[in-house]
């Protein structure tokens, strides 16, 4: 994806869970793109270092998205043992699933070479 992180400040808009006035919906430890939703579903489980270039890409399009440590993925993206905070949980807009989907089977592509 172009510009997906290629900017020092793709991931200055990203939204933080580390106070009292976080927002209800982002998990505590997590990271949003600043986009909201009436409700979320999750789409993937993606490593701890793609985290913010994925919520980026998302936010680019306007689809809004958070993650959060996942406490136990679903399926091992590694060969290895599972490390806490190793892979995040993401989810999206339940609204903006389907677009959602066809990014990020593209972008994480990219992101794997």
């Amino acid at each position: 994806m172009a510009g997906a992180s290629s900017s020092p400040h793709a991931s200055a808009h990203l939204t933080v869970s580390a106070g009292l006035f976080a927002p209800a919906w982002l998990p505590p430890g997590g990271r949003g793109n600043g986009l909201r939703a009436p409700s979320w579903a999750p789409i993937a489980d993606i490593p701890a270092h793609q985290v913010d270039a994925v919520l980026a890409a998302l936010g680019e399009v306007h689809i809004p998205a958070h993650a959060a440590p996942a406490p136990r993925p679903v399926r091992s993206l590694t060969s290895g043992e599972w490390q806490p905070g190793a892979v995040w949980r993401l989810r999206v807009g339940s609204t903006s699933y389907a677009k959602a989907e066809d990014l990020l089977m593209r972008l994480l592509r990219e992101l794997t070479r």
